[in-house]
C-alpha cells in the first residue's frame, strides 16, 4: 500500500492549499463500470509545482476534473473520497457554489485550446464573460482588464487581439488566451492539463515559462499533468506517478529521478529517445533528389470590396538528396514549410519550379495517372493515424486496398498472407483484421498505419510527425520499429518532426527549416551539438533543457 502522506512532509513551512485523500471515480459504461481512478492521494502546498505524470489513460485527467467537479453524468466519486481546498470541502459543495469557486479558487487550461475556445465569440468577448462572472465590473473596465491580462501573458498587440476570433490566433497565442482566462480572477490553484502537448518545442518552452513566471508573480499553487518528463524535471517540485488510475510512485522530483523505486516509472524513465541511427555505407545511390524545387500559394489579404492578393513561397528554391538506407530529418517550427516540402517532393502536391528525380528518373512533370506505377514505391505515414485510417473500414481492407489499386499479389490468398506479414512487421497480431480503427490505442493506430504502408514493399517512405501525438514509451517503441524495418527491408526514409528527440535517435542528417528555406543541414551529432545558427540552437535548447 503506497503512502498517502508526501515524503517531504514537515520539510517545509509552506501552507496547505489542497488536500485529496482516496479519490475513487468509476465511470459507468455499456457492458459494465470502470474503475477509472482508485485511492489516489496527493497535497498541494500554497506557491508550489507538483506533477501527476503517466501514459494516456492512466487517469490524470479524470483525477484533475475530479477536484474541480466537471465528471460526465456517467461518473460516480466514490464514498472515502475526500477533496479539501483552503479548508472547504468540495465533495459536499453544491454545484451552485461550485461555480463560484471554479475561476476564483480553482482554475484548468485544458490541452486543446481550439475547442475550449467558442469560435463565434471574440477573444475580448470570452475574456469578459469570465471576469463578469465573478465581479460586478461595467463593460468598459471588462475590457481593460481583458486587454492587461493579453499584456501579461505576453500576446504581441493585446488591443487589436481582443477583437479577434480564435482561429485568426496561433496555437501558442491560443494557450495563451487560455492562460489569462484562468488567471483572470487570480486564482489559489492552476491547473495545466497537458498545456504544450500540440505546439512546437520553441512554443512549448515559452508557455511553460510563463506559467512559472505567472505562478512565482502571485505565489499561486500549480498541478502540472504531462507525460513529458523534461517537463517535469524542469517545472516541478514533487511528482506523483500514475498508472491504471493509481498512484504507483510518488517522491520529491530530483529524488525520484535520481532514484526510481517502482518499475512503471523506471520504464517511463527509460522511455527517453535513445540510440542512434546506424553508419551508413560509403557510395551509396540517390533514392530521391530536389533541385530547386518551389511551391508558393496564393493568398488574400483585405477585405471583399479591395482584395489584396500575394504569393507566400512556402517552398523557397530547395534542394535535396536522400541516399538508400538513409533517414534525413526537416525539423523547424510549425509553419515553417517541412510538410508541404515533403509532399511536394513525392507529387502530392504540385510544384511552381524546379526538378524532382526518383530512382533517377524526372517525377516533377508527372501528372497523377503517371505517378501510379511509382505510388507502391513511395509511401507516406501521416501525423494522425486516426484521420489517415478509414474509419468504416477494417484492418484487413485499409492494408489490402493499396495491394487492390496497385495490382500486387495474384489473389485473394497471397494478398491476405502479404496483410497478415506486414502486420507482423509493424508489430501487431494478426488477429485483429476484422476489427475497425476506433478499436485501438493511438500507438496501436500508428502501428496499423506503418504496416499499410510497408505492406506495399516501398523502397521509401516519408513520415510526417509519426510520433508527435504519442505517449513516450509508444514513442520508443515506433522508433525501434522504424529502425528495425530500415534494417530489415533497406528502407530510405524522410522523417518530419519537430521533436528533437526523435530526431537524433532515428536520423543520419537532418535539414534546419525555416520560412520556407533551410537554415542549417548536415549530420544529426554535429547539427544539434554544434548549432551553427541562432534559430537552431534556440531549437535544441528548448528540446533539451526546456529552461533555457
Amino acid at each position: 500500500m503506497i503512502s498517502n502522506t508526501r515524503h517531504d512532509h514537515g520539510s517545509h513551512s509552506r501552507e496547505l492549499i489542497l488536500d485529496a485523500r482516496n479519490i475513487g471515480v468509476d465511470f459507468k459504461v455499456e457492458g459494465g463500470v470502470v474503475n477509472a481512478v482508485h485511492d489516489v492521494s496527493f497535497q498541494l502546498h500554497k506557491g508550489e509545482t507538483i506533477a501527476l505524470v503517466g501514459e494516456s489513460g492512466s487517469g490524470k485527467s479524470v483525477t484533475a476534473r475530479t477536484l474541480m467537479k466537471l465528471l460526465t453524468k456517467r461518473a460516480t466519486i466514490s464514498k472515502q473520497s475526500s477533496i479539501t481546498l483552503s479548508g472547504k470541502d468540495i465533495i459536499a459543495t453544491s454545484e451552485a457554489n461550485m461555480r463560484k469557486l471554479r475561476g476564483n479558487d480553482i482554475a484548468m487550461i485544458f490541452q486543446e485550446p481550439m475547442s475550449s475556445l467558442n469560435p463565434v465569440y471574440t477573444i475580448g468577448q470570452q475574456l469578459c464573460e469570465v471576469l463578469h462572472l465573478h465581479n460586478r465590473i461595467s463593460r468598459k473596465d471588462a475590457m481593460a482588464k481583458a486587454e492587461q491580462l493579453l499584456e501579461e501573458v505576453q500576446i504581441p498587440d493585446p488591443g487589436a487581439r481582443l477583437r479577434q476570433y480564435p482561429h485568426q490566433l496561433s496555437g501558442g497565442q491560443r494557450q495563451r488566451v487560455m492562460i489569462a482566462m484562468a488567471l483572470a480572477n487570480r486564482p489559489d490553484v492552476l491547473i495545466a492539463d497537458e498545456p504544450t502537448t500540440a505546439l512546437d518545442v520553441t512554443v512549448q518552452a515559452q508557455i511553460l515559462n510563463l506559467i512559472k513566471d505567472l505562478k512565482d508573480k502571485y505565489g499561486m499553487a500549480v498541478i502540472l499533468i504531462t507525460h513529458d518528463l523534461t517537463v517535469v524535471r524542469q517545472f516541478s517540485e514533487y511528482v506523483y506517478v500514475m498508472q491504471n488510475g493509481r498512484v504507483q510512485e510518488h517522491n520529491a522530483t530530483e529524488a525520484l529521478f535520481a532514484n526510481p523505486q517502482h518499475a512503471y516509472t523506471k520504464h517511463l524513465l527509460a522511455s527517453e529517445p535513445k540510440g542512434v541511427a546506424l553508419p551508413l555505407a560509403e557510395g551509396r545511390e540517390t533514392v530521391l533528389e530536389g533541385r530547386n524545387v518551389k511551391v508558393s500559394f496564393t493568398l488574400k489579404r483585405g477585405g471583399f470590396f479591395n482584395p489584396d492578393f500575394f504569393e507566400l513561397n512556402a517552398v523557397d528554391n530547395l534542394d535535396i538528396k536522400l541516399q538508400r538506407h538513409e533517414t534525413l530529418g526537416i525539423v523547424g517550427e510549425s509553419g515553417s514549410g517541412k510538410t508541404t516540402f515533403g509532399q511536394a517532393l513525392i507529387r502530392l502536391i504540385n510544384n511552381q519550379g524546379g526538378e524532382i528525380f526518383f530512382d533517377g528518373e524526372p517525377i516533377h512533370d508527372k501528372d497523377r495517372q503517371a505517378m501510379r506505377p511509382l505510388r507502391s514505391r513511395m509511401q507516406i505515414v501521416f501525423q494522425d493515424p486516426f484521420a489517415s485510417l478509414n474509419p468504416r473500414m477494417s484492418i484487413r481492407q485499409i492494408i489490402e486496398e493499396g495491394l487492390v489499386v496497385n495490382g500486387i499479389g495474384a489473389n485473394g490468398r497471397e494478398r491476405l498472407g502479404r496483410v497478415k506479414q506486414a502486420l507482423k512487421d509493424a508489430g501487431m497480431p494478426e488477429g485483429i483484421l476484422n476489427r475497425f480503427p476506433h478499436e485501438f490505442s493511438g500507438g496501436q493506430r500508428q502501428r496499423i498505419a506503418i504496416a499499410r504502408a510497408i505492406a506495399l514493399e516501398p523502397e521509401f517512405i516519408l513520415l510526417d510527425e509519426p510520433t508527435s501525438a504519442l505517449d513516450l514509451s509508444v514513442q520508443a517503441q515506433i522508433i525501434d520499429l522504424l529502425r528495425k524495418l530500415q534494417d530489415e527491408k533497406g528502407l530510405s526514409y524522410l522523417f518530419i518532426s519537430h521533436d528533437l528527440k526523435v530526431v537524433r535517435a532515428l536520423c543520419h542528417r537532418v535539414m534546419v527549416m525555416q520560412h520556407g528555406k533551410i537554415v542549417e543541414q548536415g549530420p544529426v551529432a554535429d547539427v544539434l551539438t554544434n548549432p551553427q545558427t541562432e534559430y537552431t540552437a534556440r531549437l535544441v535548447r528548448a528540446a533539451f533543457d526546456i529552461a533555457a
